[in-house]
Parts: C-alpha cells; sequence; structure tokens
C-alpha cells in the first residue's frame, strides 16, 4: 500500500496535476483559469461555480456553462457534487467569496485533495484555527494561502536582508497600501463587496486588501503578533 508521503512525492513528481477550480468570479476567469490553461503541468478538470450567470464590477464574465464549454470541463454548483462526482483530481484552487473558504477548504482536504486557497484564509479566528489544524492533520498535502506578493522576488530580497542583520534589528513597522475605491462604493450594485455578510462587518475590500499588507510585512519581517 502506498503510503501518504510516496503519494505526495508521486504528485510533485507527475506531468501534469489534476485541478478543480472553486469559483469563477473576475479572478478566477482573468487568472487561475487562463494559467492553469497555458500551463503545461497542469490539467483542469471541474469548475465549481453556484452562479450560471458570475458578475462583476470591473468586468464582463462568462456565464458558468460558457467556461465549462471554452475548458472542456464539467461545471458544479457546489463542492460537495464535485467531490461526490468522481472526477479524478489532485487538488483544488479555492477562488470564491471570502467567508466560503473554510468549508471549502475543510472538505478539500478531508476528501486528501492539495489546496490552494485565496486570501483571506479565513474571516475568523476559529475559523482560522479549525482550518489549521485539518490541514495539520491532512500532512502532507498541501495547504497554502495565495497572498501573491510574498511570492515576488522583492519580497524575497527584503526578507533576506532583514534575517541576515544587514540593516539592523526591526524597530518599528509602517507599511500601506492604496486603492482607488468610489468607483466600488459609488455603485449600489456593488454589495457583494460593500454590504455586511453574515459575521463579515463589510464584504470585501478590507479583507482582500489588509491581507495583502500584513502578510507581506509578517513575511518580511518574521514577526509574529501578540495583540491585535
Amino acid at each position: 500500500m502506498a503510503t501518504a508521503s510516496s503519494e505526495h512525492t508521486a504528485l510533485c513528481t507527475k506531468a501534469t496535476v489534476r485541478i478543480a477550480v472553486c469559483g469563477a468570479g473576475w479572478w478566477a476567469q482573468g487568472w487561475h483559469l487562463p494559467h492553469l490553461h497555458r500551463n503545461p503541468r497542469a490539467t483542469i478538470v471541474a469548475i465549481v461555480e453556484p452562479n450560471p450567470t458570475p458578475r462583476s464590477a470591473t468586468s464582463t464574465l462568462e456565464s458558468t456553462a460558457a467556461l465549462g464549454e471554452l475548458y472542456g470541463v464539467p461545471t458544479f454548483a457546489t463542492v460537495e457534487a464535485l467531490l461526490a462526482s468522481g472526477v479524478a483530481l489532485d487538488g483544488v484552487v479555492v477562488c470564491t467569496p471570502h467567508r466560503t473558504h473554510a468549508h471549502i477548504g475543510t472538505l478539500a482536504l478531508a476528501a486528501g485533495k492539495h489546496v490552494l486557497m485565496e486570501k483571506p484564509m479565513t474571516t475568523n479566528v476559529a475559523e482560522a484555527r479549525a482550518l489549521l489544524a485539518a490541514a495539520t492533520a491532512a500532512a502532507p498535502l498541501c495547504f497554502m494561502v495565495n497572498n501573491t506578493a510574498n511570492w515576488r522576488p522583492q519580497a524575497k530580497l527584503a526578507a533576506d536582508c532583514i534575517a541576515a542583520g544587514r540593516i539592523g534589528a526591526v524597530e518599528h513597522v509602517q507599511c500601506s497600501m492604496h486603492s482607488p475605491l468610489l468607483w466600488l462604493f459609488d455603485d449600489p450594485a456593488n454589495e457583494g463587496w460593500t454590504a455586511p455578510t453574515a459575521g463579515m462587518a463589510g464584504n470585501g475590500f478590507g479583507w482582500g486588501q489588509l491581507s495583502h499588507l500584513l502578510a507581506w510585512v509578517f513575511k518580511v519581517t518574521a514577526l509574529e503578533p501578540t495583540e491585535v
């Protein structure tokens, strides 16, 4: 019988990996789906999207059915339906609304699938701890959060400089990130980004952008927060 470690090694050396994309919004259609499609080491095997006509505040999106035809894959309304379908897959990309991340990630890990999750990881601390526990228990499955700025060469260079002590000890951190937002908040149709949902006080930009900034600070400085 193959062990979890040997299965993980086999996946890392496979010619291609089979990926299901959960979420078919602007980021999935503009980034994950086309990049996976162009990557010779990846094969898109399914798309999960409950909305038959995804919408975006910035661009016109393809319908879920059209995406299935474009990439030649089945589409599912829920991750439960995907996992019950028998579609063979190695991992999932989670690029759904923030509040759904923990649910989808936990189910995927329990099913033995690798997970690349868009930031923010979750929308509350209890969910974050539960998901961390699930990812730890599922080792050596890979669980990663896509804080994209942390993967840039500049971030590694800055982190290396601080770790080596070349600029001295960190005494104070000041970091800012700016985005023009009137186009977002002035349009009532963008309530998916601006209106409270469940336990989220506001549903998008604060969560989405602060996670970029804070993750970068913690990556570069290697500091650990003690109080919020």
